[in-house]
C-alpha cells in the first residue's frame, strides 16, 4: 500500500515537473525545487540501500548528473533551459520506472501501436482548440512531433486543452524513448553474452 502511494507521489511529481515546460506560474520554481528534493531523496536512499554503491552509480550516471544544479551555473539562459529540460526528462524516466517495467513485458509493436493511438487522439483537440492550427494535417504533425521530440517540436500551444494534451504527449514520448533505449541495451547485452559464451 505504501509502495503504491509512493509511486503515485512520484508520478504526480512527473506531471507537475513536465507541466512547467508549458505553464508559467508563480509555483513553477517551487515545483521544480520540490521535484528535485524528492528526486535527491529517492536517489540517495536507493544508493545507501544498494549492496554495491559504485555499481549503482555506474548504472545510473545520468541520475547523478541530474542532481547537480548546473542550471544555476550556466550564464546562457538557453543552456540553462536545455539543462532543465534534460533534467526533467531524466527525472521522468526514473520516476516512471514501474510503468516502464510493466511495458517491458509487452512487445515493441504494442508500444508503437499505443503511441500511434495517442497521436491520433491528440490530433483532434489540437485541430479544434488551437487557433494557430490551420488543418488536420498540421494538427497530426504537431502531435507526432510532440511525441517523438519530447514536446520540443515547433509547437507552442496557447489553449488550456492544448497544453494538457502536450504535457501528456511529452510524458508518453519520454516513456517511449526510455523503452526504446532499454530494449536496445537489452538486445546488445544478449548478443554480447551469446558472443562471449559461444
Amino acid at each position: 500500500m505504501l509502495k503504491r502511494i509512493y509511486q503515485y507521489l512520484l508520478f504526480a511529481c512527473v506531471i507537475l515537473s513536465v507541466s512547467t515546460i508549458w505553464y508559467e506560474s508563480p509555483f513553477q520554481k517551487a515545483i521544480l525545487i520540490g521535484t528535485w528534493v524528492v528526486f535527491f531523496i529517492d536517489y540517495t536512499v536507493f544508493l545507501y540501500l544498494s549492496k554495491d554503491r559504485f555499481q549503482y552509480i555506474k548504472k545510473h550516471p545520468f541520475d547523478l548528473i541530474a542532481l547537480i544544479p548546473l542550471d544555476t551555473i550556466f550564464q546562457s539562459a538557453k543552456l540553462a533551459r536545455l539543462y532543465r529540460l534534460w533534467r526533467i526528462k531524466t527525472i521522468t524516466k526514473r520516476f516512471s520506472n514501474p510503468i516502464i517495467g510493466k511495458a517491458m513485458g509487452m512487445s515493441p509493436g504494442t508500444w508503437f501501436l499505443t503511441s500511434f493511438v495517442f497521436v491520433i487522439i491528440s490530433t483532434f483537440p489540437f485541430y479544434f482548440y488551437e487557433p494557430v492550427v490551420d488543418s488536420f494535417q498540421d494538427a497530426a504533425i504537431w502531435s507526432f512531433g510532440s511525441l517523438f521530440f519530447i514536446g520540443r517540436f515547433s509547437v507552442e500551444p496557447t489553449s488550456f486543452i492544448g497544453k494538457v494534451v502536450i504535457v501528456v504527449l511529452t510524458i508518453v514520448g519520454i516513456l517511449l524513448h526510455a523503452l526504446i533505449v532499454r530494449t536496445v541495451f537489452h538486445y546488445v547485452d544478449r548478443i554480447r553474452k551469446n558472443w562471449t559464451s559461444g
